[in-house]
């Protein structure tokens, strides 16, 4: 998985060195910095797998879910704004759940990246954060392409990627999600959103 990102690196550092103009300079530069940002991506992903997958459960504390939520959707503003999508948190109560404050945001935050970039520009990504009988949901619903019946259970695994979007990821998105839906004794379900264009996740 990192070879092509580095080869990629590697390829428009070439490009640049040998450059005759300064416009191919600059594109190639340019080429280079995505490269490098993409590659960072995808280490800090491995990195957060490797931590689940090697560390034992450690401490819990009580998360309140509603606030971390809308933390990091103020982290993820930005990404957003940039393609014009709305992130949007519906009003409820507070929600407070035993967990891992980290790993939460993390899977928050894969959640809504992943809605982000699979959006097309001038959409929309719901959150809802609320108690159903004993349990705490989480539901991220946006009205981007979705994902079929056939590729759900797949897009769960490691490096796993959907054809044609054209988007570029690493795959391991939802995968880190999984885990660390499993380490607070969570269920983690992709159902076709409820308007009928998109995709719900539902922790």
């Amino acid at each position: 998985e990192l070879r092509t990102p580095l080869a990629g690196i590697r390829a428009q550092a070439q490009v640049a060195m040998g450059s005759t103009t300064p416009e191919t300079h600059r594109r190639a530069l340019e080429s280079v910095i995505i490269g490098c940002d993409r590659a960072t991506r995808l280490v800090e992903q491995l990195l957060v797998l490797a931590r689940l997958d090697a560390a034992s459960k450690t401490e819990t504390t009580s998360v309140e879910l509603r606030a971390l939520t809308a933390e990091t959707l103020a982290d993820l503003a930005p990404a957003a704004v940039a393609k014009n999508i709305e992130l949007a948190l519906l009003d409820g109560l507070a929600v407070t759940v035993e967990g891992q404050d980290g790993l939460l945001r993390v899977l928050v935050r894969n959640l809504v990246d992943n809605a982000i970039r699979y959006c097309p520009s001038v959409s929309t990504v719901e959150l809802s954060v609320a108690h159903e009988g004993p349990r705490a949901v989480l539901t991220v619903v946006d009205n981007g392409p979705g994902i079929s019946e056939s590729e759900r259970e797949k897009v769960l695994d490691r490096f796993y990627r959907v054809l044609g979007t054209g988007e570029e990821g690493s795959g391991l998105g939802l995968s880190i999600a999984e885990r660390v839906v499993e380490r607070h004794a969570g269920r983690l379900e992709l159902n076709p959103s409820p308007t009928g264009a998109g995709l719900e996740v539902r922790v």
